[in-house]
């Protein structure tokens, strides 16, 4: 477009319908480029600030992440001494079980032993006693028999004492 031309004088009628139409549509191209690399800068901004969006985001996300690792660790580090700490009670209370049924078994033992001598006691003062009962009754029978005896012998006496007296009238 040649509008400012100092050797030739401007002759607006040819302009007006030759070259115009041709600038319109020459403008008319570079408005519709300028607008696709208008949209192409926007998308280009939007992607940027998406992709910094992202960068924060995941930098964000990376310092929660590591966060929680640590704090994953100190819960399975403090996890590992309360099983440690399980572990060590739950050992002591199968010694401790393990002790008693220990003396448990000693007690019960020594219990059967006792119940054992005692039911020997017991049978040996059973048989006693019968032995005793048997004694009694044979020394029950034996007092009779000597009473019964004793007065048969003084019936004799007197007997033979009514005879002598007899005699030595």
């Amino acid at each position: 477009m040649d509008i400012a031309n100092e050797k030739k004088p401007v002759d607006y009628l040819a302009y007006f319908t030759k070259q115009l139409p041709r600038d319109l549509a020459a403008l008319a191209t570079l408005r519709d480029e300028l607008e696709k690399r208008q949209g192409a800068m926007t998308a280009v901004e939007d992607a940027l600030k998406i992709k910094n969006d992202a960068v924060a985001l995941r930098a964000a996300a990376k310092d929660e992440l590591d966060v929680a690792r640590k704090e994953a660790a100190a819960i399975a580090q403090e996890s590992k001494v309360r099983i440690e700490l399980t572990d060590a009670r739950e050992k002591a209370a199968d010694e401790r079980d393990s002790a008693f049924e220990k003396r448990n078994r000693e007690i019960n033992a020594d219990l059967t032993a006792r119940d054992k001598a005692l039911r020997q006691r017991e049978d040996v003062v059973v048989s006693a006693e019968r032995d005793l009962a048997a004694r009694e009754a044979r020394l029950s029978n034996g007092e009779a028999k000597m009473a019964a005896d004793t007065k048969a012998l003084d019936e004799r006496i007197k007997a033979f004492q009514s005879k002598v007296a007899a005699l030595n009238v």
